[in-house]
C-alpha cells in the first residue's frame, strides 16, 4: 500500500498527505525505490530527492562544524541562494565535507551508506556525494535510519530563499540546544529529534548538505 501511494504522489495522481510525502524523503523498507534520503527527518525544509538527483556539483553545498566549533554559516556559491536541505542532522551520521569536495560517490567515498552502513538492497542512486551520506542504521532493524536531532523547521524556514545560513547549537548531553544568530531563541535537542526515537548519541557531529539554485 505504501508503495502504491508513493508512485501515485510521484505521479500527482493522488493528494499526498505529510506523512507521504515524509515516506517519500526516506527509506524505511526493505527494497526502497533509489534515489532516497537515508533519514527521519520530517521537516518541510527537507529535499526533494528527485531534485537532489539533478543537482550539479555546485549545488550541493557542504558544512560540518571543525574540531570543537559548534556554530558555523553555510554560504553558496556565487549568487545561489538555499532552495531546501538534504541532510541537517546531529548524531551518528556517515558521510564529510572532504568527499564533496573530491566529488566522490559510491564507490569512491569512505561507506557507501545504504549497503555499509544500512542493509538496504538498492542505493548508490544520486552519483554524487549524496550517497556518501546518511543517518547510520542502528538497533534491530537494519533497514531503518537511525535516531538523531534535526535543525529546527522555523530556524530553516528564515534560512530558505537566502545566501547563507547560521546553524548553531551549544550545551552538554540532554541539555543541549539549538540557537539562532542573535541568541534570542532557543530550541531544545530533545523537541527536534525524529519520529519515534527516544534517545539519540549524545557524542554525535552536525553535518548539513543544502541544495543551492
Amino acid at each position: 500500500m505504501r508503495r502504491l501511494i508513493a508512485t501515485l504522489c510521484l505521479l500527482r495522481l493522488a493528494a499526498c498527505s505529510v506523512t507521504d510525502l515524509n515516506f517519500l524523503k526516506t527509506a524505511e523498507t526493505e527494497d526502497p525505490s533509489c534515489p532516497y534520503l537515508i533519514t527521519r527527518n520530517p521537516n518541510s525544509y527537507v529535499c526533494d530527492p528527485q531534485s537532489v538527483a539533478r543537482a550539479g556539483f555546485f549545488n550541493i553545498k557542504c558544512k560540518e562544524p571543525y574540531l570543537d566549533q559548534t556554530s558555523m554559516t553555510l554560504t553558496c556559491p556565487g549568487n545561489m541562494t538555499i532552495s531546501c536541505f538534504i541532510y541537517a542532522s546531529y548524531g551518528d551520521v556517515a558521510g564529510s565535507c572532504w568527499e564533496c569536495h573530491r566529488k566522490q560517490q559510491c564507490g569512491t567515498c569512505t561507506d557507501c551508506v545504504w549497503k555499509d552502513r544500512c542493509g538496504f538492497s538498492t542505493g548508490g542512486c544520486f552519483n554524487n556525494c549524496v550517497d556518501c551520506f546518511g543517518e547510520v542504521c542502528d538497533g534491530d532493524d537494519y533497514s531503518v535510519p537511525g535516531c538523531a536531532v534535526y535543525f529546527p523547521e522555523s530556524f530553516a524556514q528564515k534560512c530558505i530563499g537566502s545566501h547563507s545560513c547560521f546553524m548553531a547549537y551549544r550545551g552538554m548531553g540532554y541539555d543541549m540546544y539549538w540557537f539562532n544568530e542573535d541568541d534570542s531563541e532557543r530550541i531544545s535537542f530533545h523537541s527536534t529529534m525524529g519520529d519515534n526515537c527516544r534517545n539519540r548519541d549524545v557524542m554525535g557531529k552536525f553535518k548539513v548538505l543544502a541544495l543551492c539554485e
